[in-house]
């Protein structure tokens, strides 16, 4: 089923990942991006594509301008819908999705009619949604991030194989292409998969790849952070 075409305002950082707004242009939609927070309030979906620590004010400062009809979707895999219930009491609709691979996405909603709109957006992107509750989202994100630690893992494995080979293209051939490794942004998105991980050597895993990912991406907050937690 093909929904209705919408206006769309993308409000995206230099970290976003997901190009959820090129995506929708592709199927059809009315994709502007904004620039002010102020602007929000001309377009029928507004999608907040930006890093998990700077959502909660982002919505606050989008709640003044929110309006009935309004469609406000995020796109943080470790926060749910509940992030954006300052936006509730303008009667906005308000979802959430994040793709966990090609086809299958997180969503998230408050009720039956949002449920159906974040299921329409995805199905039109050829995808699958899968609705996730609020209590699981750190541990999927906890998850997700394994699956990004592989290309850590694999990183470290081309080195090794091509030093000891003198050869790339046969390390290549023993590893795979190489692919983009866990991109980190935030001590407290870290923090909260860490506590979602309740096997001891499970944390103690997710502890150490994150610190060796920090180190190779130079993201020194999250290193010590996880220096830190190796002490504690």
């Amino acid at each position: 089923m093909r929904g209705p075409r919408l206006k769309v305002g993308v409000l995206e950082d230099e970290h976003d990942e997901i190009d959820l707004g090129l995506m929708l242009a592709s199927a059809g939609h009315d994709v502007s991006w904004i620039h002010h927070t102020e602007e929000a309030r001309d377009f029928q979906l507004v999608v907040l594509s930006v890093i998990e620590e700077d959502l909660p004010d982002l919505v606050e400062e989008l709640a003044a301008g929110a309006r009935r009809g309004q469609i406000y979707l995020h796109t943080c895999l470790g926060h749910g819908v509940q992030v954006l219930d300052p936006l509730e009491p303008s009667g906005a609709l308000v979802v959430a999705a994040h793709p966990l691979s090609d086809k299958l996405w997180a969503v998230g909603s408050l009720d039956e009619l949002g449920e159906t709109v974040v299921e329409l957006l995805i199905g039109e992107l050829g995808g699958e949604a899968l609705n996730i509750p609020e209590t699981q989202r750190s541990r999927l994100a906890a998850g997700m991030s394994y699956v990004g630690f592989l290309e850590t893992i694999r990183n470290d494995a081309f080195i090794l194989l091509s030093e000891a080979l003198g050869n790339e293209e046969k390390a290549l051939g023993i590893t795979g292409e190489l692919g983009q490794g866990r991109i980190l942004h935030g001590v407290g998105s870290v923090e909260r998969e860490l506590a979602a991980i309740a096997d001891p050597g499970r944390a103690r895993t997710y502890r150490d790849l994150t610190r060796r990912t920090a180190e190779i991406s130079g993201v020194q907050d999250i290193e010590l952070w996880a220096i830190q937690e190796d002490k504690s």
